[in-house]
């Protein structure tokens, strides 16, 4: 195969991927080869993969709980490098990210600044092989339709820290992006956050808050074990059982809620001061009725607001936050250990016991 762009050929003429067939299947996936295109179409990008992390959301496809269309090639936070493109930006030889989402630019809520809500929206690891066969980042090689922004990595980024920044990371850019304004120095206002869950996510947003300049960050979760992280980012660690205890209700200016629990609302509330935030990023599953009255967030003139999955925009500032912040914190204790694609069964059953924060895939090995 020759590349759309001089410089570079791709050593294989076929990708490997994991194929989700169905939850009620068995086996669940299977793996197929896949002939990688000859000449690419204007706008797409040929990258081969050096690393993608399991997220939770896939986890809860693999189980069931969760429902997309299939049979797809699954996975979505990854990171590799280009060996073909029919993009001016983008360069052969470049190591890069991309977007979850598709875009066009062109309809309303693309429009409006949702691309992550377009109207032909296409996403990475939930779309059928029928339409797009490498759409996926369990592969060996990921073929990024037109619309699906990819960005460069710098040199600093190892494959390892750059995979789950198109999920989690950049979700989480697009999370604060939600909150008013930091006020000036010497002014009062936003200097005190809660985040509810302190996975991923949680870990993402204390790092965010704390670059942000807020002075105190909470960080709540059930498990005391993923609460000893919690300090290495900056945030001061509380257990679910004394949330009430050591937080004062009315104390807070913003609360992050990416536990996917609807039952820390209450909490959330109770400790949200007059005129603050509340922003909702976890809970997107059935099982998300909210148990608050709207007089609770009447008399409080609290602000609510949902976020999912993020924009061009926001990817390109979680590339820049953790090219910056990479050596400040220790974001390479959230991943876990790296299995070969031919290994994926075995990966996934130690991402479903916990002890990782992510398990990495190199689909090179």
């Amino acid at each position: 195969m020759e590349a759309s762009k001089s410089g570079a050929t791709p050593e294989a003429s076929h990708a490997r991927s994991i194929v989700f067939v169905g939850p009620d299947r068995s086996p669940y996936f299977v793996t197929e080869s896949t002939r990688l295109p000859i000449t690419l179409a204007k706008g797409q990008v040929l990258v081969l993969i050096e690393a993608a992390t399991i997220c939770g959301s896939d986890l809860h496809t693999l189980s069931g709980r969760r429902t997309i269309p299939h049979p797809c090639v699954l996975g979505h936070e990854g990171c590799g490098v280009v060996v073909a493109s029919e993009r001016e930006e983008v360069n052969v030889g470049e190591r890069v990210t991309w977007g979850m989402c598709t875009s066009c630019n062109n309809c309303l809520p693309c429009s409006l600044g949702l691309q992550n809500k377009c109207s032909s929206l296409h996403k990475v690891g939930h779309t059928v092989v029928s339409t797009a066969p490498l759409f996926g980042t369990y592969s060996t090689h990921i073929l990024c339709l037109p619309g699906t922004p990819v960005v460069p990595l710098p040199p600093a980024l190892t494959p390892r820290l750059a995979a789950p920044i198109n999920c989690a990371l950049a979700t989480m850019v697009n999370a604060l992006s939600k909150l008013p304004p930091t006020p000036s120095p010497g002014q009062p206002g936003a200097s005190v956050a809660l985040v509810q869950g302190a996975g991923m996510l949680g870990m993402y947003a204390v790092a965010l808050l704390k670059e942000a300049g807020y002075k105190k960050v909470f960080c709540v979760d059930v498990k005391w074990s993923r609460l000893g992280s919690v300090t290495k980012f900056g945030a001061t660690p509380v257990h679910a059982d004394q949330e009430e205890e050591l937080i004062e209700s009315n104390s807070v200016d913003a609360v992050f809620e990416v536990s996917g629990n609807k039952q820390v609302l209450p909490q959330g509330m109770r400790a949200l001061r007059n005129g603050g935030t509340y922003v909702l990023v976890g809970l997107v599953h059935p099982d998300s009725h909210m148990d608050i009255t709207a007089q609770a967030i009447i008399l409080k003139c609290l602000t609510v607001v949902g976020v999912h999955n993020y924009t061009a925009q926001h990817l390109k500032e979680a590339v820049s936050f953790l090219n910056r912040h990479h050596e400040s914190y220790p974001f390479d204790t959230l991943l876990g250990p790296s299995y070969p694609l031919s290994d994926f069964r075995n990966a996934v059953e130690v991402a479903r016991s916990g002890q990782f924060f992510r398990v990495v895939i190199n689909p090179q090995q």
